[in-house]
């Protein structure tokens, strides 16, 4: 279940009071515990004291000073009333050989008295270390030592015996006040943790409740919020773009006379535009046909020529000339009436030619293409077009240069299509140095989700005055050109949802940069 602004803001503020109370009481515990601990000592050495000097009366001037610490009543009544302390468990004087002599218990005098832990160690130590031995499952009893000196010789030892389960008791009688405290600190934060929640998130009710009343198509929807804080100023945003929702859907919802008018136009023109096209794709057609048979008329004019038969009509002059300029057929030179025939006939051919590239390059461009678009990496298509533009580039002592990264991501285009029109930017960008040069094929991503892919040449440049049409059809800056190139590179780029531009420099080279979608991951 996911907790709502809300709850995460009651768990978000318990918590911190939770840790705090938690922080808190360990510290008091720990502080308590060596409080507990240092009165118990305090006690023990108070009743050793108190031992002490009764011993030390009646060992004065006695025979036997054993004897006389068993026998005094005095320190019987002593020893049996230290059980009454708090946390004590009792009190006995030992000889120097560790035996009892009197104790709180008559029944163990004369038996040993095995030394126990230190009290006073155990008050020295860390606050964790004395919470365990406190707390320990099973408890011990603790002691208070004091020496006693006869004639300044060992005597004896005074032992009193204090127990961790009292001390455990006391501890947790006195945590009881504290844990009440700590329950009800934890309460009262949940309580203001609720009301400040409440009254910190009115302001996002009261915007959900008009973004739900703006879904559902209610006009002139208005928050009211105080002003003077950060939901005050969100909330004059949300008032003005509702206002402005509210006038656009008035706007729209007005007629407009000539809006069904201009919209029957624009659908005319398109109609018109598709019937010229198809009406240009056709002429185009037609003129093709006539080019093919002028074409082959004329290579049979050639031949005819070149067999003499256009010039038998000029072999009795060249005969009676002696042969000096010979007769045209196999073997025979071809007189100047057939030789300027023969390049009349290279001219014709040349401009028909021409206008054939011109015609074609048209219906390729008019072509509708089908897309078939898949993942495609930009380092194979440079593999696949570096064997041709190297053949070009060893003409004109160009060296290329390809740099595609292997982690390159995919672009989503039509493999054929993007190898064709980066190989009419690479042999442009060959053809542009015709005194070499270097020629560089690189790839990189870029913002967007997309792929940037550059072809850039240190050749001759392009002047500004002509970089703006080098996209339009039949526009070339090369004296052999056709303008058909980059004007198919133009449309192979748009058709992939791409954009290409150019930079260039007269004399320094041009840059093509393209940008081509990623490939879905």
């Amino acid at each position: 279940m996911r907790l709502g602004i809300k709850g995460k803001q009651i768990a978000g503020v318990t918590g911190i009071v939770g840790v705090a109370v938690l922080t808190l009481s360990g510290l008091y515990v720990a502080r308590l515990a060596g409080v507990v601990l240092h009165e118990s000592h305090a006690r023990g050495r108070l009743l050793t004291d108190v031992i002490f000097h009764r011993a030390r009366q009646v060992v004065t001037g006695a025979a036997d000073p054993y004897a006389a610490l068993r026998t005094d009543p005095g320190l019987r009544a002593i020893l049996e009333s230290s059980i009454y302390g708090e946390s004590v468990t009792g009190a006995a004087i030992l000889d120097a050989g560790g035996a009892i002599v009197a104790s709180s218990d008559p029944a163990r005098e004369g038996l040993p008295l095995a030394p126990r832990p230190d009290l006073a160690a155990l008050v020295e130590r860390g606050a964790i270390e004395q919470l365990r031995v406190i707390y320990s499952q099973d408890g011990q009893t603790l002691e208070v030592r004091q020496p006693i000196l006869l004639n300044n010789e060992a005597f004896g030892s005074i032992r009193i015996g204090v127990s961790t389960v009292l001390m455990r008791q006391e501890l947790n009688a006195a945590l009881g006040p504290a844990l009440l405290t700590a329950a009800v600190a934890l309460g009262v934060a949940v309580l203001v943790a609720a009301l400040l929640a409440q009254l910190l998130l009115r302001p996002i009710h009261v915007i959900r409740s008009g973004l739900t009343r703006l879904g559902k198509g209610e006009f002139g929807v208005k928050l009211d919020l105080p002003p003077g804080d950060e939901f005050g100023e969100l909330g004059t945003f949300f008032n003005a773009v509702s206002q402005q929702i509210s006038d656009d859907r008035t706007h729209l919802a007005e007629p407009d006379a000539g809006e069904p008018a201009a919209m029957e136009r624009a659908l005319a023109y398109s109609r018109r535009l598709v019937a010229l096209g198809r009406l240009t794709a056709g002429v185009a057609h037609e003129v093709k046909n006539p080019l093919n048979a002028m074409m082959i008329h004329l290579e049979l004019l050639r031949t005819k020529i070149s067999s003499g038969v256009l010039a038998g009509a000029a072999e009795p002059v060249a005969a009676s000339a002696g042969g000096g300029l010979g007769l045209s057929g196999a073997g025979r030179a071809l007189d100047p009436a057939a030789q300027g025939a023969l390049q009349h006939v290279e001219v014709i051919e040349g401009a028909v030619r021409r206008l054939d590239e011109v015609v074609q390059g048209f219906l390729k461009f008019m072509r509708p293409e089908d897309l078939r678009l898949q993942p495609v990496r930009i380092a194979t298509l440079f593999e696949e077009i570096l064997p041709l533009v190297e053949s070009e580039a060893s003409a004109n002592n160009v060296k290329v240069v390809v740099d595609a990264p292997a982690s390159l991501p995919d672009v989503n285009g039509d493999a054929a299509m993007l190898r064709q029109a980066l190989l009419n930017l690479a042999i442009n960008g060959c053809q542009a140095m015709p005194h070499g040069g270097t020629l560089r094929l690189t790839a990189a991503p870029a913002a967007r989700n997309r792929v940037e892919v550059r072809v850039e040449d240190t050749g001759i440049g392009i002047p500004p005055e002509r970089l703006g049409r080098i996209f339009d059809l039949y526009y070339t800056t090369k004296d052999r050109g056709t303008g058909i190139g980059l004007s198919m590179v133009y449309r192979s780029i748009q058709m992939h949802d791409g954009e290409v531009e150019v930079e260039s420099t007269p004399g320094r080279g041009t840059t093509f940069r393209i940008l081509l979608p990623r490939a879905s991951e």
